[in-house]
């Protein structure tokens, strides 16, 4: 996915790059290793740490990707994998993204629900959510924008185009089911189910939505694809 991206966007040295939700900066590290001068952003300080480590060249920031702190037009690329869906206000951090951008902005969702693992597994927690946060996770979480027409009212509303919309696919593996429930343990989400569920009971429902997803090695593929959205 993040290839794909590097190679449409034409990424490479002269290039400036902006990665919104940036967490611990892999592509903020592929930008730069092609020769691009390269920027982050996330909420999260622990993974903001680890991707100025990973990267001491680029300007990561802890910060909020509805209020870029960076002036207009600083960016040929502003990129967002998997991030503006989880905004409190989807149509400003859109438009904050197009106003640091002086060039494109990239948006990638989740695609093809039904075909995908993780959706799977997020199904199979459902009742273990606090239901006080179940409105709140459809309107920011991770498919609030994948409903078909949703994203492209979003982006007609703050002021953007499309120009290519592909999907293509980006399949996860796990080298075992252990590491694959550490996973979903680790995501943002299911700390809410956890805290209102108990642990254990989300690592059985997150396991027992693995079992049929993983070979007779105890390997986990998850099936997954994603729209890539060129916008300006």
């Amino acid at each position: 996915m993040y290839e794909h991206v590097l190679d449409r966007a034409r990424i490479g040295p002269g290039t400036t790059v902006l990665d919104c939700g940036c967490g611990a900066g892999r592509f903020v590290a592929l930008a730069t290793q092609r020769g691009a001068v390269a920027a982050g952003i996330d909420a999260s300080s622990e993974l903001v740490e680890i991707a100025a480590k990973r990267t001491p060249a680029a300007d990561i920031r802890v910060g909020d990707f509805e209020a870029l702190p960076w002036p207009d037009k600083t960016f040929n690329v502003v990129t967002g994998f998997s991030t503006f869906q989880f905004a409190d206000d989807h149509v400003a951090a859109l438009t904050e993204a197009r106003r640091a951008s002086r060039g494109r902005v990239w948006v990638v969702i989740p695609a093809r629900l039904a075909d995908s693992g993780i959706p799977k597994v997020f199904a199979a927690m459902a009742t273990l959510f606090p239901p006080e946060f179940l409105p709140s996770l459809k309107q920011s979480g991770m498919y609030a924008l994948s409903t078909p027409g949703t994203l492209e009212e979003t982006l007609s509303r703050a002021g953007m185009s499309t120009l290519s919309d592909e999907t293509i696919e980006a399949t996860s593996v796990f080298p075992a089911i252990g590491a694959a429930v550490d996973a979903f343990l680790s995501a943002g989400a299911t700390a809410l189910a956890t805290r209102h569920s108990g642990q254990h009971a989300v690592e059985k429902a997150v396991s027992d939505a693995l079992a049929p997803l993983t070979d007779h090695s105890g390997r986990v593929t998850l099936a997954g694809w994603f729209r890539v959205i060129q916008t300006g």
